[in-house]
Order: structure tokens, then sequence, then C-alpha cells
């Protein structure tokens, strides 16, 4: 044994007061002989809060393993669990493909979710739905072999977090991120240690025959005993391993002594089907007589997380935009300048250098990478919202567009993610237009941030810049603007439709001096997202945000959503509110280098009543009142 792994097996004897030969803590009991030419897959149950006994027993020697294996010499068990390398099918195919024997995986079949219910008294696995392991130990010819630790919960007692509790919620939804459930757990007098509690580990081998083909009948020796079959309902076709391989895995459960018991109550929605759940317990002889006199006891509980693990991926995309949009900048300005005091300080430097020589960049239509635009982060996002986007008419890709983007609401959400992004298919559902979204000058100071949202092809908001985008040779080019600016969200409040255009007419003389179609565009709920503080137009709270907004280019809002595990709490998770962003139909513009006033004022009058009908063509079927009208400032 190596030096590394004696001393590990020392501390471990030290914590299970072991002294190599009269166990007074823990043990580990053989219940049948490995044959050293067969290669060996444990499936540990239960976890535990800190999968103590699985790595004390098989990664330590701190119980003896190796030495309870009658293994002849020249064969000596190799054990790894799986927990402490990548947990990944190559990785466990790897450990267990060895043509000689004598290879031994430890697997953690429950996993994370099992120490969700790591609780002193009680015993709930999480195996019912795992079927993975099965069909791994067949695929390699290796025999599995259950372990079951008693009073492996008793180790470490965690903080009492019941189903629905906000600490549960937070560690059901931080599980799928840091594929593990954070442990929190007090220990004796307060200390971060285990309570002595005697834990005895038992398990016995089942060989598995080799793997059919998919559709074969199961040999009879593998068909289900003693196990009620489960339902059409609970077993589907489309998410399960052949038949074998179920027939397998439930002679596995009846090894570990398992019995499944399905909850006669099930809170159902209407309209939509709940998945069934199900609670494990141990009832056989073997488990009633192992464990007289350990006061284990069992509990029914639900504890599906379907509908978490579901959701987490669209709250977290939707929550990453809102950080980045108002964090990213001034945190990595930060970083570059704290770099600059440090022995990293060269990375400042050339960082800044190409910051400099980069500079025109945004006044040059950008530098998009379609990777970017087409993450499925955003996919996830569009859903959580979700985000539609609904196309009136066709744009020809035989001339330019001038594209005006209402409402600005607070972070232009709808807008981003239906031109920005390709999270609805923008490219597909007007083919051979390049849309470029116009962002404040001031945005692309930030050092790395400009770079971040130039890859979606966002571009500055100024005249050279928009003139560049639409003075080039290939056709088909478009420019999404805000018109409103960060002005308009001042009124960027829920079931309200004010719209900053009535003097607005820069847009206007950009698309006449391209000859470019002034396309109108709507983004009905983009206000709803959030809660919204509004001052009066004569209080010192606004007359200090219009300050602010001739100062810096923004405006200082005050909004708030709802918090990440909670949706009764404030934060800055955006409300889950349908956003439909429908384009209208073009407006044909003639060219003209200098348009006169009378020009620009009547196509834009012509704009303002195209967005009017729009808005009144569809508020209806947006969830907008009919009684409710476009008002324009």
């Amino acid at each position: 044994m190596p030096a590394s792994s004696s001393h590990l097996a020392g501390v471990f004897k030290w914590l299970l007061s072991c002294d190599g030969s009269s166990p007074t803590w823990g043990s580990l009991v053989k219940t049948a002989e490995l044959d050293p030419s067969g290669n060996y897959l444990f499936s540990f149950h239960p976890h535990g809060v800190l999968v103590t006994g699985a790595f004390s027993n098989f990664c330590a020697e701190a119980t003896g393993f190796s030495s309870l294996l009658t293994w002849p010499p020249a064969t000596p068990p190799h054990a790894a669990l799986l927990l402490w390398c990548p947990l990944t099918r190559p990785a466990a195919a790897c450990l267990l493909f060895r043509p000689g024997g004598g290879r031994v995986a430890v697997l953690d079949s429950g996993g994370p979710l099992e120490a969700l219910e790591a609780k002193a008294g009680e015993l709930i696995l999480w195996i019912r739905n795992q079927k993975g392991f099965v069909a791994l130990a067949r695929e390699q010819g290796a025999s599995l072999v259950p372990c079951f630790l008693f009073r492996g919960n008793e180790l470490l007692q965690q903080f009492p977090n019941p189903p629905g509790s906000r600490l549960r919620s937070a560690r059901e939804a931080l599980q799928p991120l840091l594929s593990v459930a954070l442990p929190l757990f007090p220990g004796p007098l307060g200390l971060l240690l285990p309570f002595r509690t005697p834990v005895h580990t038992v398990g016995e081998p089942r060989p598995l025959p080799p793997r059919l083909p998919a559709g074969a009948p199961a040999p009879a020796e593998l068909r289900p005993r003693a196990l009620p079959a489960p339902g059409a309902a609970q077993l589907r076709p489309a998410t399960s391993p052949n038949r074998p391989t179920l027939a397998v895995q439930r002679l596995f459960w009846g090894r570990l002594g398992l019995r499944i018991h399905t909850h006669a109550q099930h809170t159902r929605s209407p309209g939509r089907a709940q998945p069934s759940s199900f609670v494990l317990r141990a009832l056989e002889p073997r488990w009633q007589r192992a464990t007289t006199g350990t006061g284990v006891s069992t509990a029914r509980r639900d504890p599906t997380m379907e509908s978490v693990q579901k959701q987490w991926p669209k709250v977290v995309s939707a929550y990453q935009y809102v950080l980045t949009f108002l964090f990213m900048g001034p945190f990595f300005s930060l970083l570059v300048l704290f770099l600059l005091f440090t022995s990293f300080w060269s990375v400042s430097v050339l960082y800044l250098v190409w910051f400099l020589l980069d500079w025109d960049t945004p006044n040059q239509g950008g530098r998009r990478f379609e990777w970017t635009r087409n993450w499925a982060v955003w996919k996830h996002a569009r859903d959580y919202y979700p985000i539609k986007l609904v196309k009136t008419a066709e744009l020809p890709p035989d001339r330019n567009y001038v594209l005006g983007g209402h409402p600005h609401g607070i972070m232009c959400i709808g807008t981003f993610c239906n031109f920005s992004t390709e999270a609805n298919n923008f490219s597909k559902q007007f083919p051979g237009i390049q849309v470029s979204s116009a962002a404040l000058a001031s945005l692309f100071h930030f050092p790395i941030y400009r770079d971040y949202i130039m890859s979606y092809g966002i571009c500055s908001v100024n005249r050279w810049s928009l003139d560049f985008v639409l003075s080039q040779r290939r056709l088909g080019q478009a420019v999404i603007i805000m018109v409103g600016g960060a002005q308009e969200s001042l009124y960027a409040i829920p079931g309200k439709h004010c719209l900053i255009l009535r003097n607005r007419k820069g847009f206007v003389r950009l698309a006449l001096r391209h000859g470019a179609s002034l396309v109108p565009v709507y983004s009905f709920g983009e206000n709803d997202v959030f809660n919204f503080k509004v001052f009066a137009t004569n209080s010192w709270q606004y007359m200090c945000q219009i300050t602010f907004k001739k100062i810096m280019g923004f405006v200082p809002c005050i909004f708030w959503g709802h918090g990440l595990f909670s949706a009764n709490s404030w934060g800055l998770v955006p409300f889950a509110r349908p956003i439909t962003t429908v384009v209208g139909r073009p407006i044909p513009v003639p060219q003209r280098l200098d348009p006169t006033e009378e020009e620009v004022d009547h196509y834009h009058m012509l704009y303002l009543e195209a967005l009017e009908q729009l808005f009144e063509d569809h508020k209806e079927s947006c969830g907008v009142p009919a009684s409710t009208h476009l008002t324009f400032i």
C-alpha cells in the first residue's frame, strides 16, 4: 500500500476506533466469497451526508477490505471509488475492464439526491429509477455486489430541511449546478465531526449473465420474484433499458432487500400528469436480523424532484442574463485594474494594449460569433418566460432595414433574445437578413464586457457605426434600435405601454440616408418581467435620475423580481411573464442623402401609425386588454 493510502487508513481507523482485529465502532461484514477471476461493481447504500462509509471501507483500508478477500497474492484486489474519479460511463467502464479480473468499482447509486434524504432514524434510497449501473455491469460482464451501511445516516446529522422548506429548495436548486448536495450538518459540541455511532457494512455478490439483444426474453432465473410488477405508467419503454436489464435490476433489488411502495395519494395539477413517487424500504428477514438493536426505522416520503430538475436551467439562464447585464462590466473593469498591482500585471497590460488597438471595432459593425448566439443557455432563457417571435410579413433580403424596437423595458430582454441570439431561429424565419443590435456607446468602454456583447452582433448606437452597417455591399443588413432609449426605462411599468417616440426622429433620418425600409417591432410583456418603482416627475428622485442619465447615458432604476429560491421573496430573478415580439410590415423608404424636415416628419408619422396598428392588431392575442392603447410621449 502506498504511503499516502496508509496514512488515510490510519486516519479512518482512528475515526472508526478499529485496532485492525476487533472493530468497536465500524465493521465490514463479508457474506460470500469473491472469485478473483471476476470483476465486480459494488453498489453502495445509503449515500449519507459525506459518503464516509464507502470511502473508509473501500478506499482507505480502515476496515481491512483487502484482508477479507481470500485472493492469491498474484491477484491483489484493486478497488476504486467512482466518486474520486470522473463519474462518467467511459471512466466506469475503464475501471471494470480488466481481462485478468480482480477489479472492483464502488458506486454510490443514489448519488446526491439520496444525500438530501440522509436523516437519522430514517432510510430512503434513490434507486427505483437508477438503472445505469445495472446496464454498465452487464456490458462489462461484472457481478453486482449490493452493499449496505447500517446506521450510515446517523454518522452526521443534517440541519432540518423538510420538503418545501427554503433550505431544501436551495439545496435542490444548487444540486444540478454543483453535482453535489451541499452538506449542512452540526457535529458533537458544534464541531464538524461525525457522531460515534456503530456502523456495519454488509455485502453479497450477484453474478450477471452476458448481455442479451434488445427485446430478447429474460432467462427464468432473472424474472422478477416477490416484487410487484410496475405498471405501464411507471416504466416507459422510451426511457427504460432492455427487458433483461430490467429483470436484473429487479433481482438486484431483491438481493438488497428492498421493496417498492407506491404512495396512495398524489397531488395532481389539472391537466398535467404527475410522476409516480416511490419510497424504498427494507423488509426482508435478513434486514430485520441485521437491524436488531440498531434502532433503524423507516418512513415514507415523496422525494421527487423532477419539476426542480426541469426548471433550474431555465431559472438560472434567465438569472445569469440579469447578472451579466448589471455586473459583468464593472466586475471585469475592477479585475483588470486589480491585476495591475499583482504578479499578473502583464495580463492586464496586454489586454489594455489590445483594448486600445481594437477601440474602433464597435463602430465598425462589431465582431459577431455565431457559436455564442447559438448557446443552449438562450433557449433555456426563452423557455423560462417564454419568449416568442411573431413574423407578420416577409423581409426580402434585397434591401436593408432599420428596425425600431419598443418598448425598452428594464433590460431589453425580448429584443436581445430574439435578435441577438438564435433562441427563436431569427435567421431561419428571415433568411438572408443579418441583424445587428445597437447599444449605448458607453457599454463598449468596459473591458472584457465589450468583447462579450460584440460577439452577439451588438454594435455602438451612433451615426458612424450605423452608417457602416447599412453601407455594406451585401444587402440584407438590418439594425435594430431601441428608439426610446434608456429614458424609456423610466416608464417600464407593468401593464403600461408608454413610448418615448414623438420627438425621436434620428432613426427615420438614418433610414432615409440609406434607403432602408422602416420596420416597427413591439415586444408585448417586456414591461411585466420586473416590478418598478415610479417617482413623480416633480420629485427630487426623478430629477436625480434625469441628471444621472445626462451624465452617464443611462438611467438608474429601482426594480425587483423574486428571489432565486423563493417566489415570495424579493430578488433579481425576473418574473416568468410571456414576452411576444411581433415584427411588423416594412415601410418602404426612398434614399435621400440630405432629407428635408418634411420628409422626415412624413415617414415618422407613417411609422407611428404602423406601430400603433401593429399594437392594436396583436394586443388581445398577447394578453393585453382591449381597452389598452399605446401612449406616445
